[in-house]
């Protein structure tokens, strides 16, 4: 998958699952192959820069989809880290 085929991606993904939080850890490392905190590291990144699909969203949706990347980042830096 090229960047914009997997940016576009991240943000569907986003937009069906902002409802409930972003989705499940599971659920983004079986769509991503990522860590949850890097998927939401990589979607606020795209959100910030506003390319491609992120350029093109309503307002009121590219600010809740920021509030739930800051949110899940935030409460990935409050969790205790395994050894």
């Amino acid at each position: 998958m090229n960047n914009d085929q997997n940016s576009n991606y991240m943000l569907t993904f986003a937009k069906k699952w902002r409802h409930w939080g972003g989705g499940s850890a599971e659920d983004i490392v079986v769509e991503f192959g990522l860590s949850p905190t890097e998927y939401f590291r990589q979607l606020q990144t795209l959100l910030d820069e506003r390319n491609g699909a992120s350029a093109n969203l309503p307002l009121a949706l590219h600010e809740q989809l920021k509030l739930i990347c800051q949110d899940r980042l935030r409460t990935a830096r409050s969790q205790p880290r395994a050894h």
